[in-house]
């Protein structure tokens, strides 16, 4: 292949192996890799930090120019995969994203390549993802839908897409929400104000703020494999995640027309985003209260 890819990695070097054992055997010619420094507070971090990077750099036996962004401190998660992306797109024009808990199938990388050239130069697409949510539903008869949702387990995207990132989300403050899900109207606020942990809500909210569309396969082409009590987000495993659909794409059928799937995303919202007032409500008093939300945040 000849996209560039970023690996993002941080302290579980066994997972980290499995995701670069996929890349290895698509031999890109050029791999980004980004790690996050230890936290303070956690005993044995800095070891399992080195491990990790020590472990990724030692198998890269195959001839690639390697570019790599080692911090030294903590900045969590949101900061250090958001700049790990900046840094990226400030070398490349196009590249595929991939954490170390997102394992790919091998198609996954012909499905992005394939489709960052088709739509290079189409400023509507935004977003190449590989994942699919609709537990085994095709949309339409090709082998992927537009969305206007974008999913961030293994994807894809352009220079051109990613320069309306915007971590803070300040400069849409004054954008009408209208495209903007109920739920995450809500948080709104919570961003502007900066108590938001998060990276990657920014950029799906980026994506409706500047009405682009997301690319979904028709099935899934990534299993995320980092439920469980090291992971940062994702301890748990929601019930839309246990009707997730996984398969390969070997041949790409395009849609005949480029727009956004409205039952599907009307699914999306209702199963993957689906948010209780009640809920909402905690999560504001524990954003607003400096004592809780600290907690919070140490917590997680």
């Amino acid at each position: 292949m000849k996209t560039p890819i970023l690996l993002l990695i941080f302290n579980r070097p066994q997972q980290a192996i499995r995701i670069l054992e996929s890349i290895r055997e698509q031999r890109p010619p050029e791999l980004f890799i980004a790690a996050d420094g230890p936290r303070h507070n956690k005993p044995g971090e800095a070891a399992l930090c080195r491990e990790t990077r020590d472990a990724i750099l030692q198998r890269l036996d195959w001839p690639c120019k390697v570019h790599t962004l080692f911090r030294d401190h903590n900045l969590g998660c949101a900061f250090a995969v958001s700049s790990a992306i900046d840094w990226f797109f400030s070398q490349v024009e196009e590249g595929i994203i991939l954490e170390d808990d997102c394992l790919p199938d091998p198609t996954f990388y012909y499905f992005c390549e394939n489709l960052l050239e088709r739509y290079r130069d189409n400023t509507r697409i935004m977003h190449i993802g590989g994942t699919n949510y609709q537990a085994g539903v095709t949309r339409g008869n090709a082998s992927y839908y537009f969305s206007r949702y974008s999913h961030i387990w293994g994807w894809a995207t352009w220079k051109r897409a990613w320069k309306y990132y915007d971590f803070t989300l300040l400069r849409y403050r004054n954008v009408p929400p209208d495209e903007i899900p109920v739920q995450f109207k809500w948080d709104l606020e919570a961003f502007y104000e900066q108590k938001m942990d998060t990276w990657d809500t920014q950029w799906f909210l980026t994506v409706l703020f500047n009405k682009g569309l997301a690319i979904t396969p028709n099935t899934n082409l990534i299993r995320n494999i980092g439920y469980g009590k090291e992971a940062t987000h994702t301890r748990t495993e929601p019930i839309w995640f246990k009707k997730m659909i996984f398969g390969t794409i070997t041949q790409l059928t395009h849609p005949a027309e480029i727009a956004a799937d409205e039952e599907a995303d009307a699914y999306t919202i209702d199963t993957v985003f689906k948010c209780s007032p009640f809920l909402y409500m905690v999560k504001k008093i524990i954003r607003n209260n400096t004592l809780l939300y600290n907690l919070y945040k140490r917590i997680s």
